[in-house]
């Protein structure tokens, strides 16, 4: 599980409306920092990569449990001084939790 559901309802008081509204807001940001990421790795920018890693942590940092923060966290700092090929790999790996996340985030929120 990548969700920490303890930590959604401690931030929420585990109001319902307000979990699907955090919940709807984080999903429909949520493309856009995925291809801010993506992007700023193409073109090799890696300022623009670890700002828009650390955009997404944050954002992680409501939901996510702490091993996933810190691999995200991890993706953060390695973007400044990356292996091209290893960070990519990170981030696929990453990135196929965040669509674990997506699940579980939804089914918690109702969505």
């Amino acid at each position: 599980m990548i969700l920490d559901p303890l930590r959604v309802q401690d931030i929420t008081q585990n109001k319902t409306k307000l979990i699907t509204a955090l919940a709807q807001l984080f999903l429909s940001e949520l493309p856009d920092m995925i291809n801010a990421v993506e992007h700023a790795f193409k073109q090799g920018d890696k300022k623009a990569l670890s700002d828009n890693v650390h955009r997404l942590k944050s954002a992680l940092g409501n939901f996510a449990n702490s091993s996933y923060y810190q691999e995200v966290g991890a993706l953060e700092r390695n973007a400044l001084e990356h292996d091209a090929a290893q960070w990519q790999q990170d981030w696929l790996t990453a990135k196929e939790k965040l669509n674990t996340l997506i699940i579980e985030l939804k089914q918690m929120a109702g969505l």
